[in-house]
């Protein structure tokens, strides 16, 4: 969050809940993704069966998904009930403060290019309604827009099945090879292209590198196979 000072009066930018739709599709699969392959993989180094393998993969599944679930709710709950308090905050200085209130809003008009003679019919046609001169505050001073506030079950439901989806790639093999060992190559390498693959989306949609993108999101996953082969050794190894 960059600071936006007007008028001396210092205030934090906050982006609208509905730019972070796509921020958390991707951050549910991948956290999915990286999270359920490092433990799947990390299982089958123990050395244990496909069946138990598969009960450990899907209960880390179902946790991970309710817990971020429910973390995306409570998010997006203390997120509303700022935007709201900003809203009523807005409220009290323009009828406490109307002069201050005002010079802000001549201040953002002139930062926007307007001439004298536009500020003044500009200024005097938003201060003229205090529902409309608050709800410009809340657009041009600190960025928020109430229109687009997430429904908190919505994102909930949302995350979990981002989790859901992302942990799919590297449980899957294990549902339909026989041999622990060969779906774990399979999950590794499904594990890796779905990484990649989600790269190169969030790159598309932020209009950056597709392929230092889908590089980025191939190596964290990389870690977690890295990570959970080893810790599947030393567990194996430590109780036999």
């Amino acid at each position: 969050m960059l600071p936006n000072t007007i008028m001396g009066h210092s205030e934090t930018k906050v982006h609208t809940p509905r730019a972070r739709s796509i921020r958390e599709v991707v951050f549910g699969v991948n956290d999915g993704l990286v999270s359920i392959t490092g433990i799947i993989v990390g299982v089958t180094a123990s050395h244990l069966s496909s069946h138990q393998i598969i009960i450990a993969g899907l209960a880390a599944v179902a946790a991970a998904a309710v817990s971020m679930g429910l973390g995306q709710y409570l998010s997006t709950v203390a997120q509303n009930e700022y935007f709201l308090a900003e809203r009523q905050r807005e409220y009290r200085e323009v009828a406490e403060l109307p002069h201050e209130e005002r010079a802000e809003v001549e201040g953002i008009y002139r930062a926007q290019g307007f001439s004298s003679d536009e500020i003044k019919i500009l200024t005097a046609r938003v201060t003229a309604d205090p529902d409309r001169w608050v709800d410009f505050m809340m657009k041009e001073e600190l960025g928020i827009l109430l229109d687009s506030l997430d429904n908190p079950w919505t994102t909930a439901v949302v995350m979990g099945l981002a989790v859901i989806a992302g942990a799919a790639p590297p449980i899957l093999p294990y549902l339909l090879i026989p041999s622990a060992h060969t779906a774990e190559i399979w999950a590794i390498c499904l594990a890796v292209l779905t990484a990649f693959g989600l790269g190169v989306l969030k790159a598309r949609v932020a209009k950056s590198s597709w392929w230092k993108s889908g590089i980025q999101f191939l190596l964290v996953t990389a870690a977690a196979v890295v990570v959970g082969m080893a810790g599947g050794h030393l567990l194996g190894q430590w109780f036999g």
